[in-house]
C-alpha cells in the first residue's frame, strides 16, 4: 500500500520522508503524540503529501482518523476538509465559557480522529491558535 501510494503521488525524497513518518506512526502500537511541521514555500508539494496521507488512511479504511482544516473555505475545497472555525466552533468562543452543547458538538466531530492537519498556519492569528489549542 505504501509503495503504491508513493508511486501514484510521485512523492520526492522530502515528501516521502514526511509521508513515511506519519505512516510509521499510524502503524505503531501505543505511539506518543506526533507533532510535525511540514513547511515550505507555495507549490513545494505540501498538499501532495496531504493527499497521499488521505489516500493512505482511506485505503486502510481509517479515513475518519484524519481531518484537514484551514483558515478559509477556498483552501479546504482544494483538499477535502473544513475551516477551523467550523470544526472547532471558533466563532462561538467570544471570551466566556464554551457551552456544553458547543463542546459536545466539537467532541462529536473529533471522535475517532487521530491526525489533525492544520494547513496554512501562517494565516492564523495568535488568538485563533490559542482558541484551537484549548
Amino acid at each position: 500500500t505504501k509503495q503504491s501510494i508513493l508511486a501514484e503521488f510521485h512523492l520526492n525524497a522530502e515528501q516521502d520522508r514526511a509521508y513515511s513518518i506519519i505512516v510509521q506512526h499510524a502503524q505503531s502500537s501505543l505511539p506518543e503524540q506526533l507533532r510535525m511541521y511540514i513547511g515550505g514555500m507555495g507549490s513545494t508539494g505540501k498538499t501532495q503529501v496531504l493527499r497521499a496521507m488521505m489516500k493512505y488512511f482511506d485505503t486502510m479504511e481509517e479515513g475518519h482518523w484524519m481531518i484537514h482544516i484551514a483558515p478559509t473555505g477556498t483552501m479546504v475545497s482544494l483538499v477535502r476538509g473544513s475551516t477551523y472555525h467550523y470544526m472547532f466552533r471558533i466563532n462561538e468562543f467570544t471570551g466566556g465559557e464554551v457551552s456544553k452543547k458547543t463542546l459536545g458538538e466539537v467532541k462529536a466531530r473529533l471522535e475517532g480522529v487521530e491526525y489533525v492537519f492544520l494547513d496554512e498556519v501562517s494565516m492564523l492569528s495568535c488568538i485563533d491558535l490559542y482558541k484551537i489549542s484549548v
